[in-house]
């Protein structure tokens, strides 16, 4: 689960949905991302929120990543948010039989999703946050609240603050 990374307030967009990326947050999604990368953490499946930043977001990790940009999977459900279940429900429509799935969203939600699904706190989910999630199954839909297991938590100032 990834929140998409540090924006434009709304005062200076048309609208929430056409929010951009600040420089700052196009510096720490390629951070993060290659963070994540080095690691082998490295989606099948790329979905992400249709708002602008949340694209920009996902670009930025796709190319980190080798993904075409014409293969992420852009559902409204990360946008709006949903039921648990029927957020699930969706990511396990779009994953297929892919072996590892990204979502790139926004808060609160890709927190509160990481912490349904893990039991683990994540109340701190600051921009580009980024959770790694493990699950023991076999199929998308059998993706369950309290199944997953936290495997690793980054955010750009950790990652700043490592090099320092």
């Amino acid at each position: 689960m990834v929140r998409h990374a540090k924006t434009e307030p709304l005062t200076d967009a048309a609208s929430d949905f056409e929010r951009k990326l600040k420089k700052r947050g196009r510096g720490d999604a390629s951070l993060v991302a290659g963070d994540l990368k080095d690691k082998d953490y490295v989606p099948d499946v790329l979905i992400a929120s249709p708002a602008k930043r949340a694209i920009q977001t996902a670009l930025i990790y796709a190319e980190t990543y080798g993904i075409p940009e014409d293969d992420i999977k852009e559902a409204m459900f990360v946008y709006d948010g949903d039921t648990t279940a029927r957020m699930l429900d969706a990511i396990a429509g779009l994953a297929g039989n892919a072996g590892t799935v990204m979502v790139v969203g926004h808060n609160p939600d890709m927190a509160t999703l990481s912490m349904l699904l893990t039991r683990e706190d994540f109340y701190h989910y600051p921009t580009c946050a980024s959770s790694v999630i493990a699950f023991s199954i076999t199929d998308w839909k059998d993706m369950s609240v309290g199944q997953g297991r936290s495997e690793y938590f980054v955010y750009p100032r950790l990652l700043k603050n490592n090099k320092a």
